[in-house]
């Protein structure tokens, strides 16, 4: 594929998911801030100066950025530091909203740190791993080291009560020590360790256990007396049959204008979504998530430089998995995490950085190789002999 037809269209899928996002942030936030004295246009608004900073950001990076620099130890301490500052101001002036104290407040503004830190963790541990590859490929205390650096931001995040998040940052992260090629004896204990850990965190809170309780059995849990209940799920799969095949229409879903479906613009908007276009425009937005999947594989696969393939890598994954959990959450096959729908949920700061890991990616294929002009076929048959 060529290198720039790739990057723009990565651009273009995300700029198109992300219009739609505004269109259905408003109809799903429409009567919810009417509500809640608030001007009903109020939220996409938000959304739409978001998107606008997300496009000026991702197309800065493709056009001045240069992401062999992450792999300098300038850069590198300078990503790590902001990451983990982000992090850990959360943590001291944080506001806990759903049982994660993920949201700093300033002045009637809102962002989410952890959204951006993920970014930056993900192009540090590329970035790292070019810079001090040999030493972690052959001197285990070097390696052990690198973890601790790479999943202490990851233990910040689950320090915020944001399991999901925590989560996923996880598995992009060792789906990068895979494709690098990293030993499994290296692996296999941090692997095992992290999934030890995640079990606790579940374990030991109780209001995860009741949402795994919630997804097995979401009828038992209907409107039950208490904290927790399968309410908002349940919601959820009658969007779903209510949208059917093409959808009430835009601005037609009953499940938002009643609101029933009360998170129709973050949590539920797949859901939502579902609602007011169908099967066929859920399917649309599936088709939307699985092309940047391919397209984010095929730059990493068309890499030569390990922090290019590792950074395609982990940025893909990021926004895929984001995406297939958020889906999982509303088709009832994931407990609810809280993770939004890339470029399409309601929130600022989850799309800003989404469209900084599209432009990390525009910029990899800007300098990925030419394609070379010997036919392979040619070759073979002695033509080029």
């Amino acid at each position: 594929m060529n290198r720039r037809l790739a990057a723009w269209a990565l651009f273009i899928i995300a700029l198109l998911l992300s219009v739609a996002g505004v269109i259905f942030v408003y109809t799903g936030s429409y009567f919810w801030c009417l509500k809640h004295g608030m001007a009903p246009y109020r939220y996409a608004l938000k959304q739409g100066f978001a998107l606008f900073l997300g496009v000026v950001a991702a197309l800065g990076v493709y056009k001045f950025a240069d992401y062999r620099k992450m792999a300098t130890k300038k850069y590198l301490w300078l990503l790590y530091g902001a990451a983990n500052l982000l992090l850990v101001a959360v943590l001291l002036f944080g506001r806990e909203i759903n049982n994660s104290k993920s949201w700093i407040v300033v002045g009637g503004i809102s962002f989410q740190p952890a959204e951006l830190a993920k970014v930056l963790v993900i192009l540090f541990v590329a970035g790292y791993l070019q810079y001090k590859w040999s030493d972690i490929q052959n001197n285990w205390r070097v390696f052990v080291g690198f973890m601790f650096l790479a999943f202490f931001p990851v233990f910040l995040i689950l320090a915020e009560k944001d399991l999901g998040s925590a989560m996923i940052l996880s598995i992009v992260i060792f789906a990068i020590l895979f494709v690098t090629g990293l030993s499994m004896r290296y692996i296999a204990a941090p692997l095992l360790l992290g999934f030890l850990t995640f079990v606790v965190a579940v374990v030991t809170a109780p209001y995860r256990l009741a949402r795994i309780k919630i997804l097995l059995h979401p009828k038992d849990y209907y409107r039950v007396p208490g904290k927790y209940d399968s309410y908002q799920l349940v919601q959820a799969f009658v969007a779903f049959a209510k949208g059917g095949l093409t959808g009430m229409g835009i601005g037609q879903g009953t499940q938002s204008k009643l609101m029933f479906l009360t998170f129709s613009f973050s949590d539920f908007m797949f859901a939502h979504i579902a609602e007011e276009t169908g099967a066929v425009g859920a399917g649309l937005v599936m088709l939307a998530y699985l092309l940047i999947l391919y397209l984010g594989l095929s730059i990493a696969d068309r890499s030569d430089e390990r922090v290019g393939r590792s950074m395609a890598i982990g940025l893909t994954l990021y926004l895929f998995l984001e995406a297939a959990v958020h889906i999982g959450v509303n088709l009832g096959v994931v407990p609810t995490t809280g993770i939004t729908l890339p470029f399409m949920s309601m929130g600022g700061t989850s799309l800003v950085a989404s469209f900084l890991a599209v432009g990390f990616l525009m910029n990899i294929a800007k300098l990925l190789p030419a394609e070379s002009k010997v036919k392979i076929e040619m070759v073979e048959r002695g033509r080029y002999a």
